[in-house]
């Protein structure tokens, strides 16, 4: 199997050439900035930033640009991430107006409208990412307002109620959990924590919840299978109950805000 460094090397020069002056930079996020990647599980995390707003054109190049990445590199096919997004869109408030394009594990390269949610992922970037192309990513990204952070958080956490009753296979249960730890504890400290990270916090501070987080972290970080039981009841209720908890100690905070 390829290491991630062949593969990134590699894709770094193919978009180097294809792209030319339309790709400004190009930066690694995710688990393998983090410390914790999983050979046989985590993705390849990247954030490709264009000099304009990707097209249908674009997309054709694009996916061929995947495709023979995937022919080259087999066993890493379905687990490469990026996100093409222009440097007008980060400067843009939350990307409004504008579209990005997307390929990740189950999920075709595609466009679609940047929205307030993508600032997470920029702001992560900017603030860990780790330079393939182009100049230091804090140099490139603009800084973004930490109200407007927080409220993409916020917005993550108000959708997850909804979004966890498509998470069927225990794989998805799993990432529901791990990435609401994730928002946790975001929003408690300030700093992006890896999913580990943010499963071993968060059963320290949910004891509650402490087994259901567990077993989250050793099915994503132990090579669990689709074919593993479940425990959807479990993450919805999880879900559902720290959701509303985050929510409403942000309604008391703005409350006694306001009160000052």
């Amino acid at each position: 199997m390829a290491s991630p460094d062949m593969v990134l090397s590699d894709l770094r020069e193919a978009w180097r050439e294809a792209l030319a002056d339309r790709l400004l930079g190009l930066y690694l996020h995710g688990s393998l900035v983090a410390g914790d990647f999983d050979l046989g599980r985590s993705d390849l995390d990247l954030l490709a930033v264009l000099a304009g707003d990707p097209d249908e054109k674009l997309l054709d190049v694009l996916a061929g640009l995947h495709a023979d990445l995937d022919r080259r590199h087999p066993q890493w096919a379905g687990r490469i991430e990026v996100e093409y997004v222009s440097l007008d869109a980060v400067r843009a408030v939350g990307g409004r107006g504008h579209l990005i394009a997307r390929i990740s594990p189950g999920e075709s390269l595609h466009l679609l409208p940047a929205t307030t949610h993508r600032v997470v992922t920029w702001v992560a970037v900017r603030d860990y990412g780790r330079t393939l192309l182009g100049p230091p990513a804090g140099k490139l990204l603009p800084a973004v307002d930490p109200g407007l952070v927080r409220a993409a958080l916020l917005g993550h956490v108000r959708d997850w109620p909804a979004w966890v009753l498509a998470m069927t296979p225990p794989g998805a249960q799993s990432y529901a959990v791990l990435t609401l730890c994730r928002a946790f504890q975001r929003l408690r400290n300030g700093r992006q924590l890896s999913k580990r990270q943010a499963a071993e916090q968060t059963a320290a501070a949910l004891p509650r919840w402490a087994d259901l987080i567990v077993w989250a972290r050793d099915w994503w970080y132990d090579s669990g299978h689709d074919t593993d039981p479940g425990r959807f009841d479990e993450v919805r209720a999880f879900v559902n109950e720290v959701s509303a908890a985050i929510l409403a100690a942000e309604q008391r905070k703005a409350y006694t805000d306001r009160a000052r």
